[in-house]
């Protein structure tokens, strides 16, 4: 299982009792080369990794982990296309940036940085405005933790023997009392 998958399942594992999970199904065109591969033909294009519902809120969540103390852009959103200035997955911050718009709907960018044993949950709104000071502006080609703990909120962590667990009812707590309510 590559380090992605098993922050996920970590991830998934932490979830409390009574919370909601659902992960998305990965595209088969994730296992068998990505979009460069001819022989797939249609693939399903998911807006985040998961969603958890807490009364009152629907979470949405990309969850994307780094070895190093800063997240290439590459790596989080895919290639850049400089004919487009777009990066290839950057519709999914778009779209859940479009979704969080509704009442009741939070999403999030769950960030882990492994190399440091930090991770934070960073609004995909603040994530989408850095991805796009970057494009626009000549900015940076990746997010270092320090704007992630500048702009976002830790999430508690501990290590069993080999797996992670993350104190995922706290974050939900976190995320529901900062996020600003829309009006009715």
């Amino acid at each position: 299982m590559n380090s992605g998958k098993r922050f996920e399942k970590d991830f998934k594992d932490s979830v409390p009792k009574g919370t909601w999970f659902y992960r998305f199904r990965d595209s088969p065109i994730s296992y068998y080369g990505g979009s460069d591969n001819e022989n797939i033909r249609f693939a399903q294009d998911n807006i985040c990794d998961c969603q958890l519902y807490l009364f009152p809120h629907l979470h949405l969540m990309e969850l994307k982990t780094v070895a190093t103390t800063s997240a290439a852009l590459t790596t989080l959103f895919g290639k850049f296309d400089p004919d487009k200035r777009r990066y290839k997955r950057q519709h999914h911050l778009e779209d859940m940036d479009a979704a969080a718009q509704h009442p009741g709907i939070l999403s999030t960018v769950v960030i882990n940085y492994s190399g440091t044993h930090h991770t934070y949950a960073v609004p995909a709104r603040k994530v989408l405005g850095f991805l796009n000071e970057a494009i626009n502006f000549g900015g940076r080609k990746s997010i270092p933790e320090s704007w992630c703990r500048e702009n976002g909120l830790p999430v508690g962590q501990r290590q069993l023997k080999v797996n992670w667990r993350y104190d995922v009812a706290r974050l939900l707590e976190d995320l529901q009392q900062s996020e600003v309510p829309h009006d009715p």
